[in-house]
């Protein structure tokens, strides 16, 4: 624990609260110009004009798919929560005595920043291994859709692992900042239980990520015999891609696509039989939107 006792040539606490304040906006607002843009690019190259270029230094908070990342959230928090209490002793001690840093701090950067790079490296090691492909999130972000990236998982649902992870860290930032503004001469000593809630919440964190998404599966069709130009609607599970990918899956029956037909579901997509395809019995094959693939064998009949 850091003890610290008040200097003399110290200035007074609602002052050093409000110079630690425009020192991190004036931090900010530096990194905001010097860090740039990111453009957006069309498949041929040029710019696109639907996406408007996005400041770099909001990745502070943002995955590589543009969605706010849960873990990233967390250490930019303690790190500017942490920031602001050292620049308030700084400014209001003037002088820090020897002394040595309560443990607690460094799980609760440790963890949130351990919790990042292990999700960024799994991320990028399963679109690499074409385990999974992330679809940009793009669009101007708003305090709602924000929330909802960070509590939800890549499909947009509500996450019980991320809910969790945010709503642990933001009780703990309440709880240092309560104790930090009764006495802002040192660092508080926040409870052991909440420290390790977060780092439990961090760990559990990393390990779902680690965890294969859902295999998509085609369980049967209906009707399961008919003529070209017959609907028919496919059964199974897994169907849906990452959010912000709006594309359906893609259906072939015998080889051949068939066109969509109606809103698909996570659970049923209705397509038509395609023109072209002889007598007999066909396949059914399904392909989402980020390339996970399943197949019904002879599910068809070609009437």
């Amino acid at each position: 624990m850091i003890e610290l006792t008040p200097g003399a040539q110290g200035l007074s606490a609602p002052i050093s609260y409000l110079i630690a304040a425009v020192t991190l906006v004036a931090l900010f607002v530096i990194l905001w110009f010097v860090c740039g843009t990111k453009e957006y690019e069309q498949a041929d190259g040029q710019a696109d004009p639907a996406q408007p270029p996005r400041r770099r230094i909001w990745y502070l908070f943002l995955g590589a798919d543009d969605r706010v990342s849960t873990s990233k959230v967390q250490f930019a928090l303690w790190t500017l929560a942490l920031s602001f209490a050292l620049l308030v002793i700084a400014f209001h001690d003037v002088v820090y005595p020897p002394s040595a840093l309560d443990p607690r701090y460094l799980l609760l950067l440790g963890f949130p920043a351990g919790a990042a790079v292990a999700a960024k490296g799994i991320t990028l090691a399963q679109i690499s291994n074409s385990v999974v492909s992330k679809a940009a999130a793009h669009g101007k972000k708003t305090p709602r859709t924000a929330i909802a990236e960070i509590v939800s998982n890549d499909y947009g649902d509500l996450d019980l692992g991320d809910a969790q992870y945010f709503l642990f860290n933001l009780v703990a930032l309440v709880a240092f900042f309560i104790a930090f503004f009764n006495d802002p001469i040192q660092l508080p000593v926040l409870p052991a239980t909440l420290v390790g809630l977060t780092s439990a919440s961090a760990t559990a964190y990393v390990a779902k990520k680690m965890a294969p998404p859902a295999a998509v599966k085609v369980t049967a069709v209906s009707p399961q015999k008919g003529p070209v130009g017959t609907q028919v609607r496919v059964f199974g599970s897994g169907f849906r891609a990452a959010a912000g990918n709006t594309a359906g899956p893609y259906v072939t029956i015998g080889g051949l696509t068939a066109a969509a037909q109606g809103n698909p579901t996570d659970t049923v997509v209705t397509v038509s039989v395609p023109p072209g395809l002889p007598t007999g019995i066909a396949d059914v094959q399904l392909v989402t939107a980020d390339s996970r693939t399943a197949t019904l064998p002879a599910a068809f009949e070609v009437t």
